[in-house]
């Protein structure tokens, strides 16, 4: 019989809430996985992503799934979990290694993204979705899709897609392009999981860019280690096992209910 070991790849934080939340969902995927379940970080953070391969590695599993804990495909996923599975595979020759994809664009991510918004704002009439930006352009493209999804279950609000760094536009263009669009006010709803340094910049450049202007800004919290969040990554492991492959057809009404403001993960 086989025994697996799950680990989860953080991009880590110097954070204590964002590293604190990172534990939060390895103690949730262990409430799930039937095997031990670890997690390390890329960087900034202990335990590092290697050492925590060898901590599951050592405990006499058969099999290892690396699920990488990142929204969009870019350098964390192609160039660090690509590493870390060279790593596994060569420490530990008698494992079966297998590399899960990045979250992506699942609708269980669009809905606790909504779910964000509505705690600060449930009529925003313009939203301004942030991300970290990357220097590959197909990661800030999808940053793209999920900000028209986001604003197709809405309703059509008043939306746009900016960047806190690596890509443009920045937080404050991107709020000055709403502005002109006739915004008075404007939810920024940060696309990451855990809390860090970066969230800290686009609370501090969207509110002094408020009171310079006379709006009003509301900053919604991240994602966070939500039973949501866990769904999402779920489908990651199960691709990785050998289960159905989801594409982006998952978010189609056609396929599945999705029904964007339920707090209810879909089936």
């Amino acid at each position: 019989m086989t025994t697996r070991g799950l680990m989860l790849m953080g991009h880590g934080t110097k954070s204590a809430k964002g590293q604190a939340q990172f534990h939060e969902l390895v103690a949730l995927a262990a409430q799930r996985f039937d095997g031990p379940v670890t997690g390390g970080f890329i960087e900034l953070a202990q335990p590092t992503m290697f050492e925590a391969v060898d901590e599951i590695a050592a405990k006499g599993i058969d099999e290892l799934i690396i699920a990488p804990v990142v929204l969009l495909p870019a350098g964390h996923l192609k160039d660090d979990a690509a590493e870390l599975t060279h790593y596994a595979r060569r420490q530990w020759p008698q494992l079966s290694v297998h590399l899960a994809s990045d979250l992506g664009t699942t609708a269980e991510l669009i809905i606790r993204l909504n779910q964000c918004i509505d705690g600060v704002d449930e009529a925003a009439e313009a939203i301004l979705v942030v991300g970290r930006g990357a220097s590959d352009p197909s990661a800030n493209a999808e940053l793209h899709a999920i900000t028209r999804l986001l604003s197709e279950s809405r309703g059509y609000p008043t939306t746009h897609t900016a960047f806190v760094s690596l890509a443009p536009p920045d937080v404050t263009t991107g709020l000055e392009t709403l502005a002109r669009l006739g915004a008075q006010s404007v939810v920024v709803a940060p696309y990451f999981l855990f809390h860090g340094v970066l969230l800290d910049r686009i609370a501090s450049q969207a509110l002094a860019w408020a009171t310079a202007h006379h709006k009003t800004v509301a900053i919604s919290e991240e994602l966070g280690p939500h039973p949501l969040v866990i769904d999402a990554l779920w489908l990651r492991v199960q691709e990785a096992i050998g289960g159905d492959v989801r594409t982006n057809c998952d978010t189609c009404l056609y396929r599945s209910p999705f029904s964007i403001k339920s707090a209810t993960a879909l089936p």
